[in-house]
Formats: C-alpha cells, sequence, structure tokens
C-alpha cells in the first residue's frame, strides 16, 4: 500500500472518529444500525428473490397472468430500490464505524464488488422491462428470456451476498 493510501486511510479514519466514538459506546446505536441494515438487506433481497422465483416459473403461464406478474414486478421494484437504499446507507455508517477493518478487508470488496454487479443486472431487468411495456410480439420473446436469465443472476447474487455478509460479520 501506497503512502498516499495510508495518509488517505488515516484521514477517513479521523474523520469518521466521532461516528466510531458513537457507534461504540452506544449499544442501542450499534443494534439499531446493524439491525436496519440486516432488515432492509432482508427485504430487498427476500421481495427480489420471491418476484424472481415468479419470473422463472412464468414460462408456462398465460400471456394474461404474465402481464400480471409483469406490472407486480414492476411495483415492487420501487420498494426493493428503497430497501436497498436504506441497506447501502446503514452499509455505509458500518463502514465509517470500523474503517481501518473494512477497508483493508477482503471479504468486505468481495460483497461490494457483489452490490455493484447486483446493481448492473438491475438495470439490465429494469431495460428489459422497458422492452416489455413497449412490444409484445416476437422481441417480447426475447426480453422474457432475458428477464428469466437476469431472474437467474439475481436470486444467485442475493445468495452470495448473504453469505458473503456472514463471512464478513465472522471475519471482523
Amino acid at each position: 500500500m501506497g503512502l498516499e493510501s495510508v495518509v488517505l486511510i488515516r484521514d477517513l479514519a479521523a474523520f469518521t472518529a466521532p461516528w466510531r466514538s458513537i457507534f461504540n459506546h452506544s449499544a442501542p446505536v450499534e443494534m439499531s444500525v446493524v439491525g436496519l441494515h440486516v432488515l432492509a438487506m432482508l427485504v430487498a433481497g427476500g421481495l427480489a428473490i420471491a418476484h424472481d422465483r415468479g419470473t422463472l416459473r412464468s414460462g408456462g403461464w398465460t400471456a394474461a397472468i404474465r402481464e400480471h406478474h409483469f406490472a407486480e414486478l414492476h411495483a415492487v421494484h420501487r420498494t426493493i430500490v428503497a430497501a436497498l437504499a436504506i441497506c447501502m446507507l446503514s452499509g455505509l455508517a458500518l463502514f465509517a464505524a470500523d474503517v481501518k477493518t473494512y477497508v483493508v478487508s477482503v471479504p468486505f470488496w468481495i460483497k461490494m464488488a457483489l452490490i455493484a454487479a447486483l446493481l448492473g443486472n438491475a438495470l439490465i431487468m429494469t431495460a428489459t422491462e422497458g422492452t416489455l411495456r413497449v412490444d409484445s410480439g416476437g422481441v417480447a420473446a426475447v426480453a422474457w428470456t432475458r428477464i428469466r436469465a437476469s431472474s437467474i443472476v439475481s436470486a444467485a447474487l442475493w445468495g452470495a451476498i448473504v453469505l458473503v455478509s456472514i463471512v464478513l460479520s465472522l471475519s471482523k
């Protein structure tokens, strides 16, 4: 690690020192932040995986049922995004409470990479939903295949994020 990195980490740790002190000396604050983080992950991941499962099952459904599922999928994304935003903010608070540990933690950076992949997959899914909204012909069949593939990736990424989160919490 270069001198600039060491100085940056030191400065970041100094900047977050007041928060670290509050977090480390107040059990209610620590429990609230950790609880909010886990609850937000549960809500976002649980809703996502439940709807991913529905999407994967949708191949045998009638067009009307698939359209209903698509409308539900579109509606639930707002809740998932809100829960994911809460999860990211509480995760930032957890990071700020122990910068020196997390900045060099391999499981932490793996989790960040998985979250980035999850967000990229969500962009693909959202774009695919847009295609389904405007086209019901041959392009829609390809879009349904793509959205099912995105659902598999989503479920796998959520599972990996949970596993890495466990490793991260135990390696601290």
